[in-house]
């Protein structure tokens, strides 16, 4: 048994256990109730609290789905395969064009040609 549990356990035994309302007189049955109806508020605001804490986590969960998502289609794209084959031709591509142009710059003049970073 979990500590929560344990101690969830142990709290209802000690509620279970109420004075005999029969002998109490009017004032102690007045404070009984509000005792109880305070422990209720309270129990209720802790309540709204986890709710709320649980309702931002899935939240928070939710919006960082949302962000692997988009981070993986903005790595792979839609097609991850056609995505890496596409990206090296191009890239070859455009190795292949720079040479040109520096071969085509250095044939035209006498300067040396640029160097592409």
């Amino acid at each position: 048994m979990n500590l929560v549990a344990w101690h969830t356990a142990r709290k209802m035994s000690e509620r279970a256990t109420l004075p005999d309302l029969d002998t109490l007189n009017h004032k102690a049955l007045k404070a009984l109730i509000v005792a109880q109806h305070a422990q209720i508020l309270s129990k209720d605001e802790q309540l709204l609290h986890q709710e709320e804490q649980l309702a931002s986590r899935e939240e928070e969960i939710e919006r960082l789905k949302l962000l692997i998502a988009k981070l993986r289609r903005m790595q792979f794209g839609a097609n991850r395969r056609s995505w890496t084959g596409r990206s090296n031709s191009w890239s070859c591509g455009w190795t292949n064009w720079k040479r040109a142009e520096q071969r085509k710059i250095a044939s035209t003049s006498a300067t040396p040609p640029l160097r592409w970073l």
